[in-house]
């Protein structure tokens, strides 16, 4: 028992404040809890100890009832919970009789608006025990969920306002919306307008949350004999400046261009990253198709057609390779889309000014940050962000690539030395990025770190070897840039180390090859990008 019962009540109070006062619990009903069960929480490290009835876990926060110090949060990364009662997975009770959570207000797009939206509150109310009933709203583009408990009573409400990224940026600086979404990371014009009306830093984590990811696939027929394609050649025939398969080798015939609906999210970001880079815009004779389902479908089954559509309805359809600029190619897979070395993919990102007011909110916004949500985000047909493996020997492409990569500061030394490093290791999906000359883990880091630190701490993980390898981009010298990438894999470790507890230094090491083994070409500011990063391995 923890030492705190002996203390003076002015210093108990004092300790339970620096421990977090009781704040509203959400996460994944547990199969099987029926009531509270007594844990023992350990700071790692050592030095203290608190006992309690576990009330909630969300996968980061432990939410307990100690006799003596009343209701607390404890973070999950600086806290070891032993005993049986111990949680195996996220744990949260309905709320209390007669409760409720108020009226969340959310508004952004309607790709994401229609496809995900409806699913996470679905998906939330399971696991509260609610039923959900659903109605159109006075503006058809906004979908109202209202929650009740099992004696029908009216425990919450969601309001998915589907009026575009602009207008939720202007109802959460109006205070009017509690979270809005995105396809994009906000500009700096918006974070401008926030910062003068007094909001601070959209972009900080905690603000900013990364809660998916969307990769965009290139699709043909599949007796098309092409197999990659530049992003060039797909801007061209998108604009009509390519018109017959023959202009790109192949054998001659008309090209027939699809593509989803101008209002959907996916075309919005399909123009952001073929078109508006290349000061292009879209033929006016595109085929536009509304229903998801038959971006793929309708392409198959047109030997000339090409087409777009998300990487997880591919369905019949032939997907392409990308290929960009300087020769290197990707193949469109969730693999690559996760590590965010896909060219056609992008985040989707949830912003709030602060923990949001509205405790449905709250929720909510903690439920789509959660491992629960990725089956949510994969019946959606987006890439989820859970953790996938990847052996040496699937990413040969990429190493004959590096072999052969036109850089004047290449270090064939230094290369075997990293080659003889990872072969027979497999790579995690979990990538950190990071912005030019900087060491700082970005706003999709926090959650990565706990997905990882979650993992090794996984019976398959435990006692696997961790390397944490660090990259840069080609701008500037071969020396600076090596010193830069240390400083990346250093920093990851030091956040690992926080989230995973300090036993994790025997099981994790760092190496760095500055610019070695790009991802991306190094010919642009937005595919450097790319290869300011940092890799994780894991070696049994």
């Amino acid at each position: 028992m923890s030492d705190l019962n002996s203390r003076s009540p002015a210093r108990r109070a004092a300790a339970r404040g620096a421990l977090g006062a009781a704040v509203a619990c959400f996460g994944l009903l547990a199969a099987g809890v029926a009531s509270a069960a007594e844990i023992t929480l350990h700071m790692k490290g050592g030095g203290f100890t608190v006992q309690g009835d576990l009330r909630s876990f969300d996968g980061a926060r432990y939410v307990i009832e100690s006799k003596t110090l009343g209701t607390m949060t404890l973070d999950a990364a600086r806290f070891e919970c032993k005993g049986s009662g111990c949680p195996t997975a996220p744990v949260v009770a309905a709320p209390p009789r007669g409760s409720n959570l108020g009226t969340a207000t959310w508004m952004g797009g309607s790709a994401q608006g229609t496809a995900v939206m409806p699913k996470l509150v679905q998906a939330y109310a399971k696991t509260i025990g609610a039923t959900v009933i659903r109605s159109v709203g006075s503006d058809p583009k906004n979908l109202e969920f209202k929650l009740t408990d099992g004696a029908g009573r009216e425990i919450g409400n969601f309001i998915v306002a589907r009026q575009g990224v602009p207008a939720g940026l202007a109802g959460l600086l109006a205070r009017t919306v509690d979270v809005f979404w995105s396809a994009r990371p906000i500009t700096a014009e918006e974070q401008a307008r926030a910062q003068a009306l007094g909001f601070g830093n959209l972009r900080a984590p905690g603000n900013e949350n990364v809660y998916a990811l969307n990769a965009i696939a290139m699709v043909v027929a599949a007796e098309n004999p092409i197999v990659s394609i530049s992003i060039d050649n797909i801007a061209k025939i998108y604009a009509g400046q390519i018109n017959d398969w023959s202009e790109l080798g192949l054998p001659p015939g008309k090209i027939t261009v699809y593509s989803m609906v101008e209002s959907s999210g996916v075309w919005g970001s399909f123009e952001d990253l073929v078109m508006k880079p290349r000061s292009l815009k879209a033929r006016p004779d595109i085929i536009r198709i509304d229903a998801a389902t038959d971006w793929s479908d309708k392409v198959a089954q047109d030997k000339s057609g090409i087409g777009i559509t998300n990487i997880g309805i591919v369905r019949n359809a032939k997907p392409l390779n990308i290929e960009s600029s300087c020769g290197l190619i990707v193949r469109p897979s969730n693999f690559a889309a996760k590590t965010e070395e896909y060219p056609l993919m992008h985040r989707l990102h949830l912003y709030t000014s602060g923990s949001p007011k509205v405790p449905l909110a709250r929720e909510l916004l903690a439920f789509a940050m959660s491992p629960a949500m990725q089956p949510v985000l994969k019946e959606a047909n987006f890439v989820d962000q859970s953790l996938e493996a990847m052996d040496f020997q699937a990413q040969t492409a990429r190493i004959a690539y590096a072999l052969n990569a036109q850089n004047e500061d290449f270090d064939i030394n230094m290369m075997r030395t990293m080659i003889g490093e990872v072969k027979g290791a497999s790579r995690l999906s979990t990538t950190f990025r990071f912005g030019t000359a900087d060491a700082t883990l970005d706003s999709r880091a926090n959650a990565d770190i706990q997905r990882l630190a979650d993992l090794l701490k996984s019976p398959e993980y435990r006692g696997k070897q961790v390397t944490l390898i660090g990259f840069a981009d080609a701008v500037g010298s071969f020396t600076s840039n090596l010193k830069l990438s240390e400083r990346r894999a250093a920093a990851v470790l030091r956040a690992l180390t926080v989230a995973a507890g300090i036993g994790v230094r025997s099981q994790v090491t760092t190496r760095a090859y500055g610019e070695l083994a790009p991802v991306a070409c190094n010919d642009s500011p937005e595919a450097r990008n790319f290869n300011r990063r940092v890799e994780v391995w894991v070696k049994s």
